[in-house]
């Protein structure tokens, strides 16, 4: 099965909301609501450019869905048809704080 392909490998944004989406793969929110309520409720501070550059990516690659909402916002939620997938490969990934 192999990695997923991300071309943004060293992206911690990226790989904080995948982690978010492992432990929520309901959740579903707004560029605006990721920042706020998946990434600073657990004490990550990313800039908005990181967030919607993040959830464009993982988009673009078929692990997030994108949904318009009425006031013209773009919702983003897990691909469930990937569910399996991302909690196989995230349960192999070690983060690690290797430094000396």
């Amino acid at each position: 099965m192999g990695k997923p392909d991300f071309g943004e490998e060293n992206n911690p944004v990226l790989w904080l909301i995948l982690g978010y989406l492992r432990a929520h793969p309901d959740a579903k929110d707004t560029a605006e609501g990721v920042q706020k309520w998946w990434l600073r409720s657990q004490g990550v501070d990313a800039d908005m450019v990181a967030v919607r550059g993040a959830l464009n990516s993982l988009a673009a690659r078929g692990w997030l869905n994108v949904i318009g909402s009425a006031s013209g916002h773009r919702i983003y939620g897990l691909n469930q048809a990937r569910k399996n997938i991302l909690e196989q490969f995230l349960q192999g990934t070690v983060l690690c704080d290797c430094r000396p």
